[in-house]
């Protein structure tokens, strides 16, 4: 129902009657950031200078049955290949405000846009992560299909047949994996649960591994590609991660606060790690 005339009418125009801005500024609506903290680092502290970290790979060594007076054929654990991690992710989040902007704010607008600069950073290293997704062995799955149970029983089938370790393995899906998820009995049925929703993205377990949602996935045609991961199968390599700069600008009247980060991001072991489609992305 629309208002009636003002009785002056000209109250409003002649600042009268005050427009009463809200004291809380809603967020931007950030994305789980759950990526990083699940893929391996274990190489990061050491590349202290230089571009590339140089992994050897071993090879795999097959027991053979003795022949008594043969001597045992030796086999070479260290000609396997060599597998360098580049760090050649290199991006900024500049923010600027103005010096007017901050003293007649009634918010802390610099809190804010370090916020929102870090944050940004954050996502973008989220991103060179999924996108590695892939590219991780065969997709399993169809594109903007449901998950399965039978789908995710595969997956894991196909891990265990590749010999991967069973534990440090994570499913990360995207909120319509969520929602089909919560369709199958063994996830939801009290007795099948062990572990409730925490935070960080993780939503329950299933098949001894927990499951992770994020909104940021790498997208497909429909959906995106979620993935059945061991931590191994990525590497991460951050040389500098999340550096903060406020730099004032007193001739321009401003202030500019610029998060930056360097980082490497590299496939290491494709088949520790199965693509799953889901179903919107």
């Amino acid at each position: 129902m629309a208002l009636t005339a003002r009785i002056p009418a000209g109250a409003d125009a002649a600042g009268f009657v005050p427009e009463l801005w809200s004291k809380k500024v809603l967020d931007a609506t950030h994305t789980r950031l759950v990526l990083v903290p699940l893929v391996d680092h274990s190489w990061e502290p050491e590349l202290t200078y230089g571009d590339t970290m140089n992994v050897g790979i071993l090879n795999t060594v097959t027991a053979t049955e003795v022949t008594i007076g043969t001597e045992g054929i030796i086999s070479d654990i260290a000609s396997g290949s060599m597998v360098p991690i580049v760090v050649n992710q290199y991006y900024e989040a500049p923010v600027v405000i103005g010096d007017m902007t901050t003293r007649q704010s009634q918010v802390n607008l610099l809190a804010k846009a370090q916020r929102e600069s870090g944050y940004a950073i954050a996502k973008q290293m989220d991103t060179s992560i999924a996108a590695l997704f892939a590219s991780l062995n065969t997709v399993r799955g169809t594109d903007g299909t449901s998950l399965t149970d039978d789908l995710l029983i595969a997956s894991v089938e196909e891990m265990d047949e590749d010999d991967v370790p069973t534990d440090n393995r994570v499913w990360i899906f995207d909120p319509s994996s969520k929602a089909d998820l919560l369709k199958l009995d063994k996830f939801v049925r009290l007795d099948y649960i062990r572990t409730p929703v925490v935070a960080n993205g993780q939503f329950g377990d299933i098949y001894g591994s927990p499951i992770f949602i994020t909104n940021n996935l790498a997208a497909a045609t429909t959906g995106s590609y979620g993935c059945y991961l061991h931590k191994e199968a990525i590497a991460f390599i951050g040389q500098e991660n999340n550096k903060v700069d406020r730099v004032p600008q007193p001739l321009k009247h401003q202030v500019t606060i610029n998060t930056t980060a360097l980082w490497g991001v590299k496939e290491m072991r494709d088949t520790w790690g199965v693509p799953i489609y889901t179903r919107l992305a």
